[in-house]
Formats: C-alpha cells, sequence, structure tokens
C-alpha cells in the first residue's frame, strides 16, 4: 500500500505516514494536536479532519530555543517536541522568545514590589506574568495577595483575592498542593485581621453617620465570607476559626453611641434574618471549634 499523505487540520502542516498506520492515532509534529490517520492514499487528500482531542486548544507562535525555528504550539501544554530538531520545547520559554518578555524578570520585580508594600505595582506585574504563564500557581497566589492589600473601607477586594487563591490552588502540583493552602489561608487571616481593625476603628469615629453602620456590616460580611474560605483551605487552622466567630460576636452584639449632651444613647443593631444567619455561623464554627480545642471557651 502506498504511504498516507494529508494536512493537519489546525496547522495545515504537511504529513506523511505510512499506510500501516491508517486509523491509528499520532501526533502532528508542528503543532501536537492528536489526530487519526485517515484511509486516503495520496490521490484523494482529506479537506478536514475531525480532531480526537475537544475542545480545541489555542495555537500561538513560538520560536525554538535551541534551534531558533518557528512554531506554532499549543498554549495548554507545557513542553512539546520541536518538529525541526527533536528537542523538547519549554512553551513559556518559546513564547518569551517571540514576544520579547522575560517572565522571570517580571515575576522578581513583582517579589521586589511587593516587599517594599507597593501592591498596585506588583499586582500589575503579576497580571502580566499571567499573559504567559496562565498556570503559575505561585504568581497566581502573589496576584491575589497584592489585589487583597489594595483594599479600602469602600472597596474590599476579597473577592477578587480569592478568586485567584482559587485558581494558585488548582493548578499546584498535588505534592505543593496542601501547603499552599496552609500558607493562603494564613494571609487571609492577617489580611481580614487588619481590615477588620480599619473598619472597626472607621465605625467608632463615624458611628453618629447614617451609613455608618450599614457599611460595617457589609465590610463584616466580606471578611466573614473570605475566612470562610480560609477554613475551607485549612479546616485545622483555629485563628481562622476564632475570627470568625470573633466578627460574627461582635456584629451580633450591635453598637451604641450617646447623642446630644450625653444623656440620651442609641443601640445599633442587626436584622432580624441576619441575627438568624450570625447565630446559625457562630454553632457552626464554635461546633467546628470545639473539636479542634475541647477546652475552648467562647468569648
Amino acid at each position: 500500500m502506498s504511504d498516507i499523505n494529508f494536512n493537519c487540520p489546525h496547522c495545515e502542516h504537511k504529513i506523511e505516514a505510512p499506510a500501516e498506520m491508517i486509523g491509528m492515532k499520532a501526533e502532528c509534529p508542528s503543532c501536537q494536536c492528536e489526530l487519526e490517520i485517515p484511509n486516503q492514499t495520496k490521490k484523494e487528500l482529506p479537506a478536514k479532519l475531525t480532531p480526537i482531542v475537544e475542545p480545541r486548544p489555542q495555537f500561538v507562535a513560538a520560536k525554538c530555543p535551541s534551534c531558533k525555528g518557528d512554531l506554532q504550539v499549543p498554549n495548554n501544554r507545557e513542553e512539546v517536541k520541536c518538529m525541526y530538531c527533536g528537542g523538547t520545547v519549554i512553551v513559556n520559554q518559546a513564547i518569551q522568545l517571540v514576544s520579547g518578555v522575560n517572565v522571570a524578570n517580571l515575576i522578581e520585580l513583582a517579589k521586589a514590589a511587593a516587599k517594599a508594600l507597593n501592591y498596585k505595582e506588583a499586582y500589575d506585574y503579576y497580571t502580566k506574568v499571567l499573559e504567559y504563564e496562565p498556570m503559575n500557581f505561585q504568581v497566581w497566589a502573589g496576584k491575589g495577595e497584592a489585589a487583597g492589600w489594595q483594599s479600602s473601607l469602600s472597596n474590599i477586594r476579597t473577592l477578587e483575592m480569592i478568586s485567584d487563591f482559587d485558581n494558585a490552588i488548582k493548578y499546584a502540583p498535588e505534592s505543593e498542593k496542601q501547603a499552599m493552602q496552609i500558607y493562603l489561608a494564613n494571609l487571609i487571616n492577617h489580611l481580614t485581621s487588619t481590615l477588620y481593625g480599619m473598619a472597626k476603628k472607621h465605625l467608632k469615629q463615624f458611628i453618629k453617620l447614617n451609613n455608618a453602620w450599614p457599611d460595617y456590616l457589609q465590610q463584616c460580611r466580606l471578611l466573614i465570607a473570605a475566612l470562610e474560605f480560609g477554613n475551607l483551605y485549612d479546616p485545622e487552622n483555629k485563628t481562622t476559626i476564632e475570627n470568625i466567630i470573633y466578627i460574627s460576636t461582635d456584629n451580633l452584639q450591635g453598637a451604641k453611641f450617646t447623642m446630644g449632651l450625653g444623656m440620651l444613647q442609641k443601640k445599633l443593631s442587626v436584622t432580624p434574618q441576619y441575627e438568624a444567619q450570625l447565630k446559625t455561623k457562630i454553632n457552626e464554627y464554635t461546633a467546628k471549634m470545639y473539636r479542634l480545642n475541647p477546652n475552648f471557651v467562647k468569648q
């Protein structure tokens, strides 16, 4: 039988295979797309082939670091084989050769900015790195931390932070996943404690304003929600549980301030619906704390 000739349905690279491979699966030597050798002769070339793997990966221009050959590589692979020299090509490094971006330098700049507490700059660097290394779990963790520390009382960015932390855990290797979860839970504790202190101080200063109490409760809701993710990351972290109980109890107790010449005292309370939610949450996490520490005493 004659050899089989056809074009890759993705990159149009011309492929030639022995006839005995008809019906077998193979990879395109150019873009590494998995396909099946068709039952065609040189005179009967198929217009298109249906790929075996779905969904179809996106292909980007790259250059082999060894032979400098131009490649089209799938952006969902960590490494491929060069069609020219046969060497192993690290996809991100190959893309960097084309883009001119030094990702390692960007990461170091991001770390330096974060160390200097310039979280806006760190956030921008980490975001740029993710354009080239979208599965770098450490960069996702750094970006999430930078987002969290850019929070203000009018814009608490814990939801974005948690989204980035989830990606850090998702892409972390199994051997490092647990350590990453413990690390992120501690970060959440540190950040939420800082923001809670800011929120409490602001409430005391401006408690007589109409929107001070509702704003404070909303800030606390966001912080409690972030802490609950921290508990999912590391269920053994007692500080996380204690913080959830403490903030929930604080909200439940309400706040007081004096009016006029100090003769009249006004109390601010939560709604009955939120009160029920807080009591349920306090009971839930108190039970978790007792399992970890039978001697725990709720304040």
